[in-house]
């Protein structure tokens, strides 16, 4: 306000030394700007960064992946898994705006797309590569020499890191739940993020990224050629 009035129940005097005190208050203390309105401009921006860290991340997973196994099909199988769970989270994210009317009750609102989505994102990423590595060592443990990866190498490699990961998603996903109702509001969205997060990211290593690796190895002939190697070292020995 321009001009406004003030009514003070004391003496001028009284008054007067108040009003001072509080020039002198007012005067030594910073007054910051600040507004709760994003421009288009900066929306844009933190848009096309967190896209670029996206990308950034799963290039890095796939050239890891790619040096730690010795051929490219496991780094892109894994890279796919990670595209599935970053794809389910982000409908997830999308369809909360149809569930809030029905599933109020259990907190689910309007969740958008903020950098502590995009933080829940690439914590994501992190959680779902190191099951989808922890499947790959068994599996090439079980592999071992053999020329050409298997259906049942497969099913041996997941049985065998079942209850590991059954246990590890099992208690992530309990933190997560209590971060989910008891969190507040400035992790609602990263807690329910990762609630479904931590779901995908735990089938889609043992359902998607393992035979992948096998359907990508028939595809494009790696075992084969490693078998037609194979089988030429093996009738040079016999010459």
């Amino acid at each position: 306000f321009e001009s406004w009035k003030l009514q003070m129940n004391t003496s001028v005097e009284d008054a007067n030394r108040i009003l001072e005190s509080l020039r002198d208050v007012l005067g030594k203390t910073p007054v910051f700007m600040s507004s709760s309105e994003i421009g288009s401009q900066v929306a844009g921006d933190t848009q096309s960064r967190a896209i670029y860290a996206l990308l950034v991340s799963l290039v890095g997973i796939t050239l890891y992946v790619w040096l730690r196994f010795h051929s490219v099909i496991w780094g892109i199988a894994a890279v796919l898994a990670l595209v599935h769970d970053v794809l389910m989270m982000l409908g997830a994210i999308a369809i909360s705006y149809w569930l809030e009317p029905f599933l109020g009750v259990l907190l689910v609102e309007e969740f958008k797309i903020n950098l502590v989505i995009v933080a829940a994102f690439l914590t994501l990423v992190g959680y779902s590569i190191n099951d989808t590595i922890v499947v790959f060592d068994r599996l090439r443990e079980i592999k071992g020499k053999s020329p050409k990866l298997t259906g049942p190498m497969i099913n041996d490699a997941i049985n065998l890191t079942l209850s590991r990961t059954t246990l590890t998603s099992l208690t992530t996903f309990l933190v997560v739940v209590i971060l989910y109702f008891l969190g507040g509001v400035s992790i609602h969205g990263f807690a329910f993020s990762l609630v479904i997060g931590v779901v995908v990211g735990t089938y889609s290593s043992i359902f998607i990224a393992a035979p992948t690796v096998v359907w990508m190895q028939d595809k494009f002939g790696e075992g084969s050629a490693s078998s037609a190697s194979s089988k030429k070292k093996v009738t040079a020995t016999d010459r």
